[in-house]
């Protein structure tokens, strides 16, 4: 999709599906002002989108009707139930405050999102559409982080004896979503466009694409996004071997070489010391309540006291208890099973996994492009929602549930999207 086709794609969508895009084109932006909100609500961009995003999804959700039906649309009606639910005793505990109003934005939208998306992603094109909007607003985030590395970091931010900078956002999780999403998409493109465009200019994006992101990675000290930027690197590779063995043979020699020469250094500078906690429980020096830095004993702590709520409570979620549980059903718990099951349940969180299941079993449906990126994109969630709560950053939704509405759709369509 070239920037005229995208144009003409963006001009063709009606207002009320038109906004998301927009939305997500200028997301980054929107997000320096995070801190906006600590002086007054009302002044914080972030609110008036938090709060204007599920009024227009609710409308398109109600004036716009749905062609089709999926096995997905039963599992998040279900369990939109439950979290509707929880939200219910959330208010009844802490009715009428601006903590309940941004935590219900903030836990309900994966719902209104999931069905919104199911309304704008119609085709592959429709798929095609948002994933380029997401790289157009990454250079954004692209040019914060190069004014970070080459004139000032504006923030610094201290991490097991490293330094992690992360501009005017949150924290790091937001230049985290661009590099590993802005780096998949830039793979899938690599695969969709190469009767498109030459093979010159597709290795020169994606090796221009890999040396920002290694040096984003460097930057920001964040474990997760290691994993999770090797193991796209990796399935990569794999298609690639599938595609051309040629050049895929040619891409494993060069990585290799790369890291032999110059990873070493690099890994005992930037990776080792984040890692110097697990690797001391490996050898024995600490107990695995350290592991994940301190995670695990903090989940184990956790899943002993929800296991002394009532057998009602531990079905349908803590807030069910009338007690404050903004923490453990929030980033609180840095782990998504674990707030889910917090949030929901032992209902929602096997509700949760059967969607995983579901999905896996709609990618034999795929043609290798979108397999590969289908793929890609529950790795991501899954690896970050070991020691992250994925499913609570509006950015990366964005990516992931346009993933899952495509992967949704009719056998039919997805035959058209060779």
């Amino acid at each position: 999709m070239t920037f005229r086709d995208w144009k003409y794609w963006l001009k063709s969508l009606p207002w009320n599906l038109r906004w998301f895009v927009i939305l997500v084109l200028i997301r980054p932006v929107v997000d320096n002002f995070y801190y906006l909100k600590n002086i007054s609500p009302f002044l914080s961009p972030l609110y008036i989108v938090g709060i204007a995003t599920p009024i227009l999804a609710l409308y398109a959700i109600i004036s716009l009707k749905r062609r089709d039906s999926s096995i997905f649309d039963f599992l998040f009606g279900f369990w939109s139930i439950l979290v509707f639910l929880s939200l219910l005793f959330m208010f009844i505990a802490d009715p009428l405050s601006v903590t309940f109003l941004e935590y219900f934005l903030k836990l309900s939208m994966p719902i209104y999102l999931f069905f919104f998306l199911r309304l704008l992603i119609r085709s592959a094109r429709d798929l095609d559409g948002v994933l380029q909007t997401f790289l157009y607003s990454s250079l954004f985030v692209v040019a914060v982080f190069l004014f970070e590395l080459v004139v000032n970091p504006i923030k610094v931010q201290k991490t097991r004896d490293l330094e992690r900078i992360q501009g005017y956002y949150g924290d790091v999780m937001n230049y985290a979503i661009y590099l590993t999403q802005g780096f998949l998409i830039m793979c899938y493109f690599y695969f969709r466009k190469r009767n498109i465009e030459s093979v010159f200019t597709r290795n020169r994006n994606l090796i221009l694409t890999v040396i920002l992101c290694v040096a984003m990675l460097f930057k920001i000290s964040h474990t997760a996004s290691y994993a999770v930027f090797l193991s796209i690197l990796l399935l990569f590779i794999v298609f690639n071997l599938k595609t051309n063995k040629t050049a895929g043979f040619v891409l494993v020699i060069v990585i290799a070489a790369a890291g032999y020469f110059f990873g070493g250094e690099a890994i005992e500078k930037n990776v080792a010391p984040l890692l110097k906690t697990d690797i001391a429980v490996y050898e024995g020096k600490k107990s695995n309540e350290r592991l994940l830095h301190g995670r695990v004993g903090r989940w184990k702590m956790m899943l002993e006291q929800y296991s002394e709520f009532p057998v009602t409570t531990q079905f349908v979620g803590m807030p069910s208890t009338m007690e404050p549980s903004y923490a453990e059903v929030s980033t609180g718990a840095h782990n998504d099973f674990v707030r889910i099951l917090f949030f929901t349940g032992y209902i929602g969180l096997l509700i949760y996994v059967l969607t995983f299941f579901a999905y896996f079993n709609r990618l034999k449906y795929l043609d290798p492009d979108h397999h590969f990126l289908a793929l890609g994109s529950v790795m991501i969630l899954l690896l970050y929602s070991i020691s992250t709560c994925p499913t609570l950053y509006a950015p990366m939704l964005y990516i992931l549930y346009a993933v899952l509405c495509y992967v949704a759709l009719p056998k039919s369509v997805l035959a058209k999207s060779v």
